[in-house]
């Protein structure tokens, strides 16, 4: 069964975070650095003395590949059994290419064998989707314990890839638009509106969001052992656990953004204006903090047992109405209050996100029925109960999380010694980035996807040839992003701001975006790569390199050392990313294919015998 063709990364395609930074070192999870440990990563002594034995003894997220690991080879004639534990999709993905290596032939393949087992003229004429199903999975072992060569196509993982990142580039957009949203309706408003909330976002982003956000990351592991271990009720005594303390540690925080937010700013931004402004964005945003720690617990309750689609669902409803919210709460003549109505928009959208998500999980007609994993209020004396082995999954989470913001958020600390203006041209700037990321970031999903499919086969030849065509696809994708921003720099320019500096600020600094493009779609493309192979640790330390050491130093060094402006910070970034789509280029083409395999056997077999 280790030879299934399955897919191993299936989880990350739901577990992208939602943040208003650009997130460049992004492309690596917090739970890509804390997996491997062979410690027990929870146990609850409220469900039974046998607990321990009963979960994972690892802190792997239980992946597809491990929950059907251990059934679809178990060599039952019963193909009902087999079709049920095996998705659909991977059956057919494995039909397709034993089709491209004519070693399957889907009008007659099925037919023969059924035939020889069936006294019913009808049933061999016509049989029946699971026995086609078995056939499949009979000819695909046999071909790999024969030796059979089974290699995919360009055109295959051309059209698999697009195909798959298509629905992702639409939920990301969704992300991406509600903090565009609040840019979008207060850059109209003046340089100091714009460059306040940039400066409330940023600090917002690190003191508080990418805290709560690496915290929750432990529900990443914990939820899925105990789901995967069949404690479902389990499940929602974790949420909860998580979303009370995480809401209790965050009160504090809370409190220094209502009392000493200004103060603390002043400590980095020269213009006490920006700080006033960036003060009030996070005193109402605080109010909406609750809303975001249940939504993003409650994310995670649902995708450890296969929802992965909820939280799409609810940012279908709620993106549109940001949209909404911010032009009538800013800019309606009736209803209007200007500045402030950004982040009353953020704080509503927070909370009907939350309630939305709620609402789908107690309402849902889901076979999976996700109120299973309901069993009431926690009690009390539960709150705390192992919280340490909760924080040891945490740490390293909220570490990564804290990581990714604070080095695009160093930027926009840069820009602020610049001036208003620059300020402000940086906020743009910057949400253009993030934009235009999300195409080549949801091609990187798809790509780790399939060639974690690949790697789980141990067909490391397909899994060069889907690498080779990620990276086509990205530069297809990253050459068409860099023509339309180099052609409406001005368009784009004008249309988040009106006044004359920022829009030459922001006209002037696009043809680097321009330019670096094609380097932040190979990073993202590379990185899709590595997670696949199993090397986000590897992927991960290159970013932080990358990152730390060359883009940022080299940023600083131009902008105000040889006075480069705000194109400085971006030639410093293209730059970091230069090293880093070189060296993940490198480790992907040049890694040691049996050895991926091997590690990649030995994770199934601890899954099946779970």
């Amino acid at each position: 069964m280790s030879k299934q063709f399955k897919h191993t990364t299936q989880e990350r395609r739901s577990s992208v975070i939602y943040s208003n930074s650009n997130g460049k070192g992004g492309l690596f999870s917090p739970q890509d650095y804390i997996t491997g440990d062979k410690t027990p990563a929870f146990i609850d002594d409220d469900i039974s003395e046998n607990t321990e034995e009963s979960l994972l003894a690892t802190n792997n997220s239980r992946t597809l590949q491990e929950e059907y690991g251990s059934l679809g080879r178990a060599g039952s004639s019963d193909s009902t059994e087999i079709q049920s534990v095996l998705p659909k999709n991977l059956i057919q993905e494995e039909r397709d290419l034993l089709m491209d290596n004519k070693l399957y032939n889907s009008n007659y393949g099925a037919y023969n064998r059924s035939s020889y087992h069936s006294t019913d003229l009808n049933a061999a004429i016509a049989p029946t989707s699971s026995v086609e199903d078995q056939e499949v999975i009979e000819t695909w072992e046999d071909a790999i314990e024969s030796g059979k060569n089974i290699n995919t196509t360009f055109k295959r993982e051309a059209i698999v890839i697009t195909t798959n990142a298509s629905p992702l580039v639409l939920t990301f957009i969704l992300q991406n638009s509600l903090s565009l949203a609040s840019i979008f309706s207060v850059s109209h408003l003046g340089s100091n509106e714009l460059g306040a909330v940039t400066l409330g976002s940023m600090t917002a982003n690190i003191t508080g969001f990418a805290a709560i956000q690496g915290l929750c990351t432990c529900l990443d592991t914990l939820c899925a052992q105990a789901y995967g271990g069949n404690h479902h009720h389990l499940v929602g005594v974790l949420f909860q656990r998580c979303a009370i303390i995480t809401i209790v540690l965050s009160l504090p925080i809370l409190f220094v953004w209502w009392q000493w937010s200004e103060q603390m700013l002043a400590l980095f931004i020269p213009e006490r204006e920006l700080c006033a402004l960036a003060a009030k964005y996070l005193q109402v945003v605080a109010l909406g903090i609750p809303a975001f720690i249940l939504f993003e617990c409650g994310k995670r309750f649902l995708q450890c047992q296969g929802i992965f689609h909820a939280s799409s669902i609810v940012l279908l409803i709620c993106a549109p109405l940001n949209a909404v919210m911010n032009y009538v709460l800013v800019w309606d003549k009736n209803i209007g209050i200007g500045y402030l109505g950004a982040p009353i928009s953020v704080v509503l959208n927070y909370w009907l996100m939350a309630l939305g998500l709620f609402a789908y999980t107690y309402f849902t007609k889901n076979e999976i029925n996700p109120m299973k994993c309901w069993n009431g209020v926690i009690k009390p004396r539960q709150i705390l109960k192992n919280s340490k082995k909760m924080f040891n999954l945490a740490l390293p989470g909220i570490i990564m999380v804290e990581a990714e913001f604070l080095g695009f958020e160093i930027l926009t600390i840069f820009a602020s010694h610049l001036g208003t203006s620059e300020l402000a041209a940086q906020s743009i700037i910057s949400t253009i980035a993030s934009l235009a990321y999300q195409v080549p970031f949801s091609i990187s999903i798809s790509t780790s996807t399939r060639v974690a499919n690949f790697i789980g086969a141990s067909l490391y030849h397909s899994c060069v040839i889907t690498c080779k065509v990620s990276l086509l696809l990205s530069f297809i994708i990253s050459s068409l992003n860099m023509a339309l921003i180099y052609k409406s720099r001005f368009l784009i320019a004008r249309l988040f701001s009106s006044e004359p500096d920022v829009v030459n600020l922001v006209s002037g600094t696009l043809p680097i975006l321009a330019l670096m493009q094609i380097f932040d779609a190979f990073n993202a493309s590379t990185a899709g790569c590595l997670r696949g192979q199993g090397q986000q640790k590897v992927g991960g330390y290159i970013n932080v390199f990358a990152f730390y050491c060359i883009g940022i130093p080299v940023s600083y060094v131009l902008t105000f050392h040889y006075g480069f402006g705000v194109s400085g910070l971006w030639w410093g970034i293209s730059s970091g990313l230069v090293i880093m789509s070189v060296c993940q280029s490198y480790a992907v083409f040049h890694c040691n294919w049996n050895e991926i395999i091997r590690a990649a056997k030995s994770r199934n077999s601890e899954g099946a015998m779970v």
